[in-house]
């Protein structure tokens, strides 16, 4: 259970109030007899307020996720247990769902999504990198122009969906509406859904039902923490069985209709941070990689689809950087733009 006290009028909540409105705050860290912590555009900021709560003398080991409203801001909550105490992480939740030109959702992507009858769609990055926001982003575009049922199953529920709208939307809460994740997932099948937004795929068995469900005509959208299109294929593939992977592996060939892999970079002369994106198409090319398994072949793929719609990291930055986009980082890190990709890329960290 959650065991946060935070009254409105405490000290620390009145300051995440004063702090919510700056653009580039993403997240709080709130440890009992420590300084608030709180992230700027991905960095790292003690204040000087610190937080103070009773805490119970006996604490349940484990991890606990939940949402919670704070002066009309909405967060995400992820509590911990660091050496026996007690730390609590917030995640700064959008007050609305950005359109997504807002966000700047590449285009084909969002026509892929919007004209789908069928098929699965993976949405990767990194923790932070913005994945769920895109996906509310994606979905409310949707729900806005078509008359669906659209069943999300989230751990906890982020974004609430305004209304009223032309689609009927079922937010599921982990926990809360439902307890066991799969049971849940293949139940959904049952109750005439036409869009099924899974979350994170963590193992085998969900990996197989969204197979399943994108197979027998439903538009089904989950994430992976991948970072790019290939990895992710090998990634997803590594999660079923091997006596059926051969049969999941044509499954996902014939069933994938888009790879979105975002990252987050960080301009210093705008004070703000843009998003990347390697966009993976279904063709007829990609199509053909998956079955056979050469999944390198599909870095090719990406560098010779940009005139369909893909594109890798490299084209995105270039493209970003069309629009008057710079990544680079203020001190103290002061990493140039080759350096923070070979960091997000696993190649090397940066020198500090």
């Amino acid at each position: 259970m959650r065991l946060l006290d935070l009254p409105a009028d405490s000290p620390v909540a009145l300051r995440i109030k004063e702090l919510a409105v700056t653009d580039g705050i993403s997240d709080f860290y709130l440890t009992p007899g420590e300084p608030l912590a709180y992230r700027h555009n991905g960095e790292l900021i003690f204040d000087s307020l610190a937080f103070s709560m009773k805490v119970p003398a006996d604490l349940e080991p484990g991890c606990h996720d939940s949402a919670m409203e704070l002066h009309g801001y909405r967060f995400r909550v992820s509590q911990m247990l660091t050496r026996g105490r007690l730390r609590w992480v917030l995640r700064l939740l959008p007050s609305r769902i950005p359109e997504p030109d807002t966000i700047q959702v590449p285009p084909p992507s969002l026509k892929a999504f919007l004209e789908a009858r069928n098929g699965l769609f993976l949405i990767c990055g990194a923790t932070g990198s913005g994945k769920s926001t895109t996906i509310a982003s994606m979905v409310l575009h949707r729900a806005q122009r078509r008359r669906e049922h659209v069943i999300t199953f989230e751990d906890p529920i982020e974004f609430i969906y305004p209304g009223p709208l032309p689609s009927l939307i079922s937010q599921r809460e982990m926990g809360g509406d439902e307890q066991d994740f799969a049971k849940a997932l293949r139940s959904a099948l049952r109750q005439a859904p036409d869009v099924i937004i899974v979350g994170e795929i963590r193992d085998g068995e969900t990996a197989e039902i969204a197979l399943q469900a994108a197979e027998t005509g439903h538009v089904v959208v989950a994430t992976l923490h991948t970072s790019s299109a290939s990895q992710t294929v090998q990634r997803f593939l590594k999660l079923i069985p091997g006596e059926r992977v051969d049969n999941a592996q044509a499954t996902l060939a014939d069933t994938l209709r888009l790879i979105l892999c975002q990252r987050l970079l960080f301009d210093a002369t705008r004070d703000k941070r843009f998003p990347i994106h390697e966009v993976l198409l279904q063709y007829d090319g990609v199509t053909n990689i998956i079955r056979r398994g050469d999944f390198k072949k599909l870095d090719q793929e990406l560098e010779t689809g940009w005139k369909r719609g893909m594109n890798n990291f490299d084209k995105s930055i270039e493209l970003r950087e069309a629009d008057g986009f710079h990544s680079n980082r203020p001190e103290p890190t002061g990493f140039s733009a080759e350096e923070v990709r070979d960091y997000l890329d696993g190649n090397k960290a940066p020198v500090v």
